[in-house]
């Protein structure tokens, strides 16, 4: 699901690439459908098809923060309205008790910023706006962390596809592979230059050094005579 996904954004228009996206992030809030929904790949890959030219970026990042605002706001108001059978009901039981107790737990340490800080682990941007509704946390306490979390959110997934984008056609280009190959040669060069010095038999123990051959001479005087040449 997720690379066809991402392979019908990077095969349709623009206007309907955006629109696909806003759609896919505003699933994303409901209970049943949201954990299906592969947001990272769909951002990064929105990124990606900005930085090679067939989407705008800053369009991509309104369009994300716009739409996970509005889910925010729609799981706000689920939530409100079921007030205590959120986790009872038939949609709330298919989501695992650990689930609920770790957003419960984020909830209570964190209140209206909890929104915020759930924005960017899976699953749990999807239960947190409910519980902020269920347990009566006023939307205007919300409001300003769902919207900041939001854009910036965004920036970094989208932004993290338009910068791989980028990166990828720089490193393609002829000057950076000429570039690229000839400090791997050089590189190379010098690897092997000191491979041959470790196995160069005129290197000693005395530091690499090689012996002169008139200290050979010298040692060799000194074995015969047993007395020390003069200075």
């Amino acid at each position: 699901m997720t690379d066809r996904l991402a392979d019908v954004l990077g095969g349709v228009p623009a206007p309907a690439a955006y629109t696909l996206l806003a759609a896919a992030l505003l699933i994303e809030s409901n209970l049943l459908f949201g954990v299906f929904v592969p947001t990272l790949t769909l951002m990064v890959t929105a990124g990606a098809l900005a930085g090679a030219g067939h989407l705008d970026l800053p369009v991509v990042v309104a369009v994300a923060a716009g739409s996970v605002v509005t889910a925010d706001l729609i799981g706000y108001a689920v939530g409100s309205r079921l007030g205590g059978r959120l986790r009872t009901n038939r949609i709330g039981q298919m989501i695992s008790a650990v689930a609920w107790a770790r957003a419960e737990s984020v909830m209570h340490r964190h209140g209206g910023r909890a929104v915020a800080v759930a924005r960017f682990v899976p699953l749990l941007r999807t239960l947190v706006p409910h519980l902020a509704g269920a347990t009566g946390v006023p939307y205007r306490r919300v409001a300003p962390y769902s919207v900041g979390a939001a854009v910036t959110w965004a920036c970094v997934e989208a932004g993290g596809g338009y910068l791989a984008a980028h990166s990828i056609h720089w490193m393609s280009t002829p000057v950076t592979v000429a570039v690229l190959a000839v400090i791997g040669v050089g590189a190379l060069a010098v690897a092997v230059r000191r491979r041959r010095g470790v196995g160069d038999p005129a290197v000693t123990a005395r530091g690499g050094h090689g012996v002169h051959p008139s200290d050979h001479d010298t040692q060799a005087s000194v074995a015969t005579s047993g007395t020390p040449p003069r200075v």
